[in-house]
């Protein structure tokens, strides 16, 4: 549809052994013509595993729609 978007990945997030990744929609050059906010929009995130040994091999994947209950407002 012409959004821009971004992922943050932040490793070890609060000196755990936990990942965080976040996904954020970003101002672009086609912001005058794009609905804002972007309400009701889906993105899935799917994290994989790449072991050499395919039978350890994971995946975890996220799913999040877009809402006017999460929307932040710039500073």
């Amino acid at each position: 549809e012409g959004y821009g978007f971004g992922i943050s990945v932040l490793p070890n997030y609060q000196n755990s052994s936990y990942a965080r990744v976040a996904f954020h929609l970003c101002s672009g050059e086609n912001d005058a013509v794009l609905e804002w906010p972007a309400l009701n929009r889906q993105v899935i995130l799917t994290v994989l595993d790449q072991d050499p040994d395919v039978l350890k091999r994971m995946s975890s994947s996220r799913s999040f729609t877009t809402s006017k209950d999460q929307v932040v407002s710039g500073k």
